[in-house]
């Protein structure tokens, strides 16, 4: 049961939309940051990637928190339930597969795959989107595209090299 759409709600129901972008980036963060822990010393390229990717999501964060707050509503402060068990998973399967950087790299694109999937939700809610904030959902999304890209030429040109 969905809750009708009515102006009288509108912003309750946009700034749940809108705290659901704010969950999906504390996921990020504690994924790169969780990667960076389980890097090797070598692997200082993947530990820049993820630090920015990271650094990245603080400023959605930052951004998305505001614009909750702006229409009245409570910001987020950390990540959803779904955000909680792809944290359990993480965990799970590095102990499974250790913290090798295949494994690393196979958990980081699935991560950014669970926030694209995010962002796609949020540009179909139902709810009224203005149109700044559909520009800047499109935006930070295409910006999760390219490090999900990114991610995959590392994962690719492992799999090349092993």
């Amino acid at each position: 049961y969905e809750k009708p759409n009515n102006m009288g709600n509108m912003p309750e129901c946009l700034a749940d939309n809108l705290n659901e972008l704010v969950k999906i980036n504390y996921v990020r963060i504690y994924g790169y940051e969780r990667a960076i822990e389980e890097l090797n010393n070598s692997d200082v390229d993947l530990r820049a990637i993820f630090s920015k990717s990271a650094d990245t999501s603080r400023e959605f964060i930052s951004y998305w928190q505001n614009a909750v707050r702006m229409i009245g509503g409570t910001p987020a402060m950390d990540s959803t339930v779904r955000g909680k068990l792809f944290r359990v998973w993480m965990d799970f399967k590095a102990t499974l597969t250790g913290s090798d950087r295949e494994a690393i790299l196979k958990s980081c694109l699935f991560g950014e795959e669970a926030a694209i999937r995010a962002y796609e939700e949020a540009l179909a809610t139902s709810s009224h989107l203005p149109d700044n904030h559909r520009q800047e959902i499109t935006s930070q999304k295409a910006t999760i595209q390219d490090a999900h890209r990114n991610i995959e030429v590392y994962a690719k040109a492992h799999d090349v090299m092993t």
